[in-house]
C-alpha cells in the first residue's frame, strides 16, 4: 500500500524545504531555457544565412568553385573556416555543456572580434554578424556552469601555452596588417569587409588555444577547434599563394605544422607525466 503524506501533515519546516525545492526547480528549468532558446536561434539563423557560405568549405576546392569565386577564393573560404569553427563552439554546448566551457569561451571570443570589427571598421554585414554576438553573449550569461564557466578546471598546460605565445606574434602582427587595409575605398576585398573578417580566421586559434592551454573544463575539444582554423588556413595560403591574404607557401606551412603540433601536444598532455605537458592547479582554500 502507497502512503500518501497531506500537504497540512507537513511541519512548518519541512514546507518551507519544499517550496525551497520547488523555486530551485523552477529557476532551474528557466536558467535551462535561457540557454538552450540562444542556441536554437543560432540554428535557425545559420540554416537562414549560412548554408551558401558553408558549403564553398568543399566547393571552394573545386575547379567550378574557384572559378566563381574568383579574386574572392581565399578570403570567402576563410571566412566560411571562421564561421564554421564559431559554430561548432557553440553548438558543441547543446550536448553536455558543462564539460564544454572553453569551447563555450572560444566561440564567444572568435565571434566578439568579429563583431567588433564589423562596427568599428562599418563593413561586412553587420546584421548578419550582430545577431550571432547576441546569441552566444546570452547564452554564456546563462550557461549551465554558472559561476565554474570563469573557473579552470584542475590543470593547465604549459605546453600549449608556450605554443600559443610563439603563435601570437605572426598572427596578431598579420591581424593588424589585414585591420590596415579594411580602409581602403578602392579595394574590393576591403569594401567587402573580407579583411575584418580574415581577421577572426587568425584570431580563432588564439581564442580556442588560450582557454585549452589554461586549462578550461572542455579544453581537448577547444584544443581541436584552435588547430582547425590555422590548419585550413595554412592550406589555403599554400593552394593558393597569390590571392589576397595569403601568408604564402613557408608561413602557411608553418601554420599547418604550429595546428599539427598543438593537436599532438594536447592529446599526449592527456598521458604525458611531464609537468611541462600538463601541471596541476592549485587550489586555496
Amino acid at each position: 500500500m502507497g502512503t500518501n503524506i497531506k500537504k497540512s501533515d507537513l511541519t512548518g519546516e519541512e514546507r518551507e524545504t519544499e517550496e525551497i525545492g520547488k523555486g530551485r526547480s523552477r529557476l532551474a528549468s528557466a536558467r535551462a531555457g535561457a540557454f538552450y532558446l540562444p542556441l536554437l536561434l543560432a540554428g535557425v539563423m545559420t540554416v537562414l544565412f549560412l548554408p551558401d557560405l558553408l558549403a564553398t568549405l568543399v566547393t571552394g576546392w573545386t575547379a567550378e568553385g574557384g572559378a566563381e569565386l574568383g579574386i574572392h577564393r581565399l578570403h570567402i573560404m576563410g571566412i566560411a573556416a571562421v564561421v564554421a569553427v564559431f559554430l561548432l563552439g557553440l553548438f558543441a554546448q547543446a550536448y553536455q555543456p558543462k564539460k564544454r566551457v572553453a569551447s563555450m569561451w572560444g566561440a564567444f571570443v572568435t565571434i566578439l572580434v568579429v563583431s567588433a570589427g564589423t562596427v568599428v571598421f562599418g563593413v561586412g554585414r553587420p546584421e548578419e554578424v550582430l545577431p550571432f554576438l547576441l546569441v552566444t553573449s546570452l547564452a554564456l550569461v546563462a550557461h549551465p556552469a554558472g559561476r565554474n564557466v570563469l573557473r579552470r578546471g584542475n590543470s593547465y598546460s604549459p605546453a600549449l601555452l608556450g605554443l600559443v605565445a610563439i603563435a601570437a606574434i605572426p598572427l596578431l602582427a598579420f591581424a593588424i596588417t589585414q585591420l590596415s587595409l579594411s580602409s581602403s575605398t578602392t579595394d574590393p576585398h576591403a569594401l567587402d569587409g573580407h579583411y575584418v573578417m580574415m581577421v577572426g580566421l587568425l584570431i580563432a586559434p588564439l581564442a580556442y588555444g588560450s582557454f585549452a592551454a589554461l586549462g578550461f573544463v572542455g579544453w581537448r575539444l577547444a584544443s581541436w577547434l584552435a588547430a582547425l582554423p590555422m590548419a585550413y588556413y595554412g592550406l589555403l595560403s599554400v593552394s593558393f599563394p597569390m590571392q589576397a591574404s595569403s601568408a604564402g607557401l613557408l608561413w602557411g606551412s608553418l601554420a599547418i605544422l604550429w595546428a599539427i603540433a598543438f593537436v599532438a601536444t594536447a592529446e599526449y598532455s592527456r598521458v604525458g607525466t611531464s609537468a611541462t605537458l600538463r601541471r596541476a592547479i592549485g587550489r586555496s582554500i
